[in-house]
């Protein structure tokens, strides 16, 4: 992923004013808290950007190959799609994940990942598909990428049980995903939006944020930025797995991205 110079300028600066024995397994957040709790950044409104439903999904970019998006689809294309809204009549999330396991999409194959959390938590956790390191644990929290997003959000003020977890796709995506099903899979998590009601939607990655905004966002603009989707603010930060492997990736996440957004208020 592309690192603007000035990221990268913010990031040596911290480099180089803080110890190295000052941090807890390479996370910049898991520092000592030093003064008091900083008031989030005043958002301005022409820094929201709403996501239309209605709109057409834009041809994919290079991380999703165009030639295959539609011969190589999670189901075909041809699929009834008067057979996709039973989730759309759920008064209660059980009821919903009730629906869903008995959806098209869901109801054969490989095991899924329902979402999971508080109700309206402070924040929702939205996710492009479970890794096949979160399927074998059965959720993130059990992964060390959980446990590093835990650490994360209570440097944030917010613990486990005030969040919610989910995926956009709640099964591995071995495949890319055709726009037929990616609007149906968007209408699914709006619904879930609606029904848990976060305070504030976390996406996590370039595939999360392309499925719900489209191909036009891209990673490196969006990152960090204050949005709003279903009329909830919205941020996008780098994959946990991808903080797993570069600790310059946290260190960005969290001097950069985390107060950028003006969503978040640190210990």
């Amino acid at each position: 992923m592309p690192i603007e110079q000035s990221a990268l300028k913010s990031y040596l600066q911290g480099q180089m004013e803080l110890g190295e024995a000052e941090v807890y397994f390479d996370e910049p957040w898991t520092l000592a808290p030093k003064n008091l709790s900083k008031v989030p950044i005043k958002l301005q409104s022409k820094n929201v950007v709403e996501a239309s439903l209605r709109a057409p999904v834009s041809s994919p970019s290079s991380v999703v190959n165009s030639a295959a998006s539609l011969s190589t689809s999670l189901i075909s294309d041809t699929e009834p799609v008067s057979e996709l809204y039973a989730f759309q009549k759920a008064r209660h999330l059980n009821d919903f994940n009730a629906a869903l396991a008995e959806d098209p999409i869901y109801a054969k194959g490989a095991p899924v990942i329902l979402g999971t959390g508080a109700l309206r938590p402070k924040a929702m956790l939205l996710f492009a598909s479970p890794s096949k390191m979160d399927l074998a644990a059965g959720g993130i929290w059990k992964t060390e990428a959980g446990l590093m997003l835990e650490r994360l959000f209570q440097s944030l003020n917010m613990e486990q049980n005030q969040l919610y977890y989910t995926y956009f796709y709640k099964r591995e995506a071995l495949r890319p995903i055709s726009s037929l099903i990616e609007i149906q899979l968007r209408k699914m998590i709006s619904k879930e939006i609606a029904l848990v009601q976060p305070e504030l939607i976390v996406l996590f990655g370039e595939s999360s944020l392309q499925h719900i905004f489209g191909r036009g966002k891209t990673f490196a603009q969006s990152v960090g930025t204050a949005m709003e989707f279903e009329g909830i603010n919205t941020t996008v930060l780098v994959d946990p797995y991808e903080m797993m492997e570069d600790k310059n990736l946290k260190r960005l996440t969290w001097n950069v991205h985390i107060p950028a957004s003006g969503f978040f208020v640190k210990r």
